[in-house]
Parts: C-alpha cells; structure tokens; sequence
C-alpha cells in the first residue's frame, strides 16, 4: 500500500491544486462576439501570478504582461485576439507557497470544432526530485537540529560520532535545502530538469513564503551544525535558536500553515515541529548512548523520560488541531488522496508510540537497574524507531502533491446546465457549499448564439430548508454573460431560478436545481 500510494502521487498526471480557479470572465466555454478588452481569472484565495499565455487556435502562444491584482482576481489585458478559438494557459502560486496550473477557453466570432491545447508539464522525475529533498531537509530539520538540541540540553557528555552524525545531516540537507529552492523553480514555471541553470528559475524558487522558509530553515540547520562545535551556554543558546527555527520554518509556509483560521493553525504547526524535533532528534544520540558507559547512558535516558510525555502529548494534540482543520469530514480520510496520506501516517505513528510506550514502561526502568541486556534492547528499539521515522517522513513529504480536503471543498465550484424551448444557460457557482457565493451565468440561444437581454434576476430558494426565495439582480459582463453575488446559509437542495427580461413585453424563466454542501 505504501509503495502504491508513492507510485500514485509522483507519477499520476493530474494536476492538484492548493488553490484554484472559480470563475473566469469570460467563462470557460464563452462565445464572444468581438476581442474582450480585460480577461479575470477568480481564484479561491489571493495568488501571485507567475506565466499566463493567450494560445490561439493555430497553437501560436503570446504572454500577457499586463496583469493587475484585485483580491482573489487576476485581471489580464491582451492584444486584440482573432476570431477563432483560445485558450488562457495560467500558472500561478497560492498562498500556501505551492505552484498551481489551468487553461480556459473561450471563442470570438464562431464556436469551431477544436480548441487549441495549452501545454503542460507531466515531469515525473521532477516530481520524484522534489520529494526526495524535501524529505531529505526534514531529517535535517527534525534528526539534525532536534539531535543537535537533545545534545546540548539533555546529555552532559556524548561521543564524537553523534557530532559527525549531526554535522553530516545538517550539511546533507542544506545542500538539498539549495536544490530545493531550484527544484521549486522549475515546478512554477512548468520547465523541465533541464532548465535548472537558468537564472529565472532560481528567482522564482526564492519567490513568496518558500523562499522566506528556506532561509529560516537554512539558518537553524546552521545553528545546529555550530552548537556541535562549542560547548556549554553557547551550544544551549544555538540548539534552541535552530529548534525555534525549525517551528517558524514550518509555520511560515505550506497548506497547514495557511489554512484558515492563520492564527490558530500556524501556532499549532510551529508547536508540531518543535515537538517532532525533540523526539526524533533524541533518538540517534540516545542509540548511541546506550552503547557507552552505563552511568551516562542511564542519566540521559532519566532525563530524556522525563520530558518526552509533555513533547508526545504536545504533538498529538496539535497533529489532532490540523487534521481536523484539513479533513473537515470524516469520510474525507479515506476518500482524499490528503487523507490517505493522512491514514498511513497515523498508522506508522500509532506503531511509533506502541515502542516508546514499552520502552518507557519496561525497559527504562531496567536500564535504570543497570542491566546490559535491557540497554541492548533498547538500542534495538530505538533504531526501529528510527526506521518508522524515516517511513513518516517519506509519507509526509507526499502532502507536497496533495491539497487538503479543506481547499477542495472550499474551491470546487459547482455548474450546471439549463436548456428550455427559447434559451440555454450555464451557471457555476463559485463553490458548492453553503457561505457566501458568486455565481456567473452564460446565456444562449437553442441554437447556440448569444442571448441579448436587458436584464437577468437570479433567486434561490430551499423548501426542504423552509428557507424563504432571496432575489438579485445580476450584472451583465457583455456578451451574454452575467455575474452576481449572494449567499447560501445552510446546506441541502436548492432551487436557482432565472428570469431574463428579453424586452419590456418578453421574459423567460428558467429553473435548476442544485445541492449544496
């Protein structure tokens, strides 16, 4: 299972989003009857474009330079376009500091058989590259610095070879630190491995809360490697810099940190990782401890059993806060690739705590006595621990390819079609969940052409609610388009009904029915 979830996230070729597009002006599939002056694009949340092109039907691409940012919009200014089909290829970063890619496309003049393809990027080695890294900066951050800290505040001597351990660690994952900034690049920009030496691409790596991370990230790995080298207060004040740089680090940037509400969640993943730190941290120098004298070892592991519960019981505690916060729903844990990430992570971890719960209750207490074969054991143990550790790295580095539940139900739009004897509509309401939504409106006729009309209503009604019509009034966006803003308070089926004022002697009415989460 493990192996086949690896294999699904790196290699499969759809696109995942942490953020995403809810609407477009025109909408996707429009027939305009001339160039539009302006494009939107309507995301989810605020993003910081990085390349939109214009490819037209012959597959000749032009990028739009003239860009301009409102809220969650993204408000584009071409050159005049033909007539004939085009499609606008968009990738953009959102705030969790993730890439995100998409196409729409629209026709000006007539609707033609195909629409010109908008290129993307199925880079699997790329894929594997960014993983790879970042789990390898993780057993930086966690082995390197939580070890590194463990060292200086919990074990009054140790021998050379946990500094080496540490030094070479640290260094490990500040060079894949580096490429990561690279790697990072080249996903933005939907460029291959090749590209890598371009300048650009480095620039953009270092662009946005990414960049901001890795800078803390490269700051406490350096802290730990030079704690190593001095002793005392110093190396005490240094380990506990890197610590509280590897929270700040983690809260700075990705789709937990982000998640609303920012001032809850980021607390908890910077309470997470430090509390990750301490434990994996303390592994390798208590393994390595149990091999040197008695004495040492068994004053370590007293001082180590003391804390631990308040680190454990501080992980799980914050683990429970965001996994709530991304699920959202229960069965979202089995029906989400987040969510079976989630599943083998909890499943490792469980298996984590079995074998620090026995070797807290039954061999600390043996070690204590002084017992070799109890101390054998335990660096037995601790190794295991080590090798489920490196599992829950590997797994979590997968949360790279994969938007929470939470941004799925937030972004997902919902469309449905209505076709009667004298028009056609397609509606999208910007997310199919209850809250506040906005929903824009094609209008044609049976036959495919524009609908002119002077005006459009828009009302949304839910008996099995006992909710009472509201009405609204849409505004016209040229070309058969219409957008408006209302809201949905509760969940469940609803009634959208239309009714377009044709002249001041023709009205059509028009109805659909929609669920809403």
């Amino acid at each position: 299972m493990w192996c086949w979830l690896l294999m699904t996230v790196l290699l499969s070729s759809a696109a995942w989003a942490h953020a995403s597009l809810i609407a477009s002006d025109p909408a996707d599939g429009a027939l305009l009857a001339r160039s539009p002056a302006t494009l939107t694009l309507t995301f989810n949340e605020p993003v910081e474009p990085l390349t939109i092109r214009i490819v037209d039907e012959s597959g000749a691409a032009e990028s739009v330079t003239r860009i301009r940012r409102d809220g969650a919009q993204l408000i584009l200014t071409p050159a005049k376009l033909d007539n004939g089909a085009h499609v606008i290829s968009w990738r953009v970063v959102s705030a969790d500091g993730h890439p995100v890619g998409g196409s729409t496309t629209f026709w000006i003049g007539q609707r033609g058989a195909n629409a010109p393809q908008a290129m993307r990027s199925d880079d699997a080695l790329l894929r594997g590259a960014i993983w790879l890294t970042r789990v390898t900066v993780y057993l930086g951050l966690f082995v390197g610095v939580g070890g590194a800290f463990f060292v200086a505040w919990m074990q009054a001597s140790s021998a050379p070879a946990v500094r080496v351990i540490g030094n070479v660690i640290d260094l490990v994952a500040l060079g894949s630190l580096a490429i990561g900034v690279g790697l990072r690049g080249l996903d933005a920009l939907a460029l291959p491995l090749s590209s890598l030496p371009d300048p650009e691409v480095w620039i953009v790596g270092a662009h946005g809360s990414f960049g901001l991370s890795a800078v803390i990230a490269a700051a406490a790995l350096l802290l730990a490697s030079l704690s190593h080298r001095v002793g005392g207060t110093r190396a005490r004040v240094m380990s506990l810099g890197a610590l509280l740089g590897v929270g700040l680090a983690l809260a700075t940037t990705g789709h937990a940190a982000t998640a609303s509400p920012r001032w809850l969640t980021a607390p908890a993943v910077f309470v997470h990782g430090i509390a990750l730190a301490f434990w994996v941290g303390s592994l390798a120098p208590l393994a390595l401890a149990m091999r040197g004298p008695r004495q040492a070892a068994i004053e370590a592991l007293k001082r180590f059993s003391w804390v631990i519960p308040f680190a454990v019981a501080a992980l799980l505690a914050s683990g429970l806060l965001l996994a709530v916060v991304q699920l959202k729903r229960p069965d979202a844990l089995w029906t989400t690739s987040y969510g079976r990430v989630l599943a083998i992570k909890l499943m490792l971890i469980v298996l984590l705590l079995a074998i620090a719960l026995w070797n807290r209750l039954f061999l600390t207490p043996q070690v204590g006595e002084g017992r070799d074969k109890s101390r054998r054991l335990m660096r037995r143990t601790i190794i295991a621990e080590l090798v489920l550790v490196v599992g829950i790295l590997g797994v979590v580095g997968l949360w790279r390819f994969t938007p929470p539940p939470r941004a799925l139900l937030a972004a997902q739009p919902l469309f449905t079609h209505v076709h009667t004897e004298r028009l056609m509509a397609d509606i999208t309401v910007s997310r199919g969940r209850s809250g506040p939504v906005s929903i824009a409106i094609q209008l044609r006729t049976p036959d495919e052409q524009v609908l002119a009309a002077k005006a459009v209503s828009v009302t949304l009604s839910s008996q099995e609610n006992g909710v009472e019509a509201s009405i609204a009034e849409a505004r016209s966006s040229g070309e058969g388009q219409w957008q408006v803003s209302m809201a949905i308070p509760v969940a469940g089926r609803w009634t959208l009904a239309l009714d377009v004022l044709i002249s001041d002697f023709d009205q059509f009415h028009a109805e659909a029915e929609i669920q809403i989460h």
